[in-house]
């Protein structure tokens, strides 16, 4: 069974465009594991998923293409920018370059900040201004869902 990740965290990117991934997502994401890093289809984030899980959201999107008959060119697009990268003993990762203008960071004059955040199966990267406005507050959730405000266990 695949291993879900949850929670967000502040993290950094370096000069080098090096992300060192929080000790509760190294496990499952070592540098003994091959993980795909790429872009998330409909959202302004990196994904990174480790090699099982992206297999396997290839094989549930080949499937969603076979069973519409259309769809090939996402397809193409969801593997053509997935990026083999493994971490390092201190659990950092590098992006790629074909990625890094997703994250709209200039690592060069310092280091920059990312939120690194559990989303299931997969690790997601986001600028933080972009994080923040997209997902930071409970609005966007109870507004995306229509389940209005929430209260202790109105919803959950």
């Amino acid at each position: 069974m695949d291993r879900t990740y949850s929670g967000s965290h502040e993290r950094s990117i370096d000069g080098k465009w090096r992300v060192s991934l929080p000790p509760e997502f190294r496990h499952g994401a070592d540098a003994d594991d091959r993980c795909v890093l790429g872009r998330v289809p409909g959202s302004p984030c990196l994904g990174l998923w480790r090699q099982q899980s992206f297999d396997a959201a290839y094989r549930r999107l080949q499937q969603e293409v076979r069973t519409r008959g259309n769809g090939q060119n996402l397809l193409r697009w969801f593997s053509g920018n997935g990026y083999p990268v493994r971490p390092d003993a201190q659990g950092r990762i590098v992006v790629p370059e074909p990625l890094r203008e997703v994250l709209a960071v200039d690592p060069g004059g310092g280091e920059t900040g990312v939120f690194v955040a559990g989303v299931g199966e997969r690790i997601e990267l986001w600028n933080a201004d972009v994080w923040l406005s997209s997902v930071g507050g409970a609005g966007a959730y109870t507004d995306e869902t229509g389940l209005g405000p929430w209260s202790e266990s109105s919803w959950l």
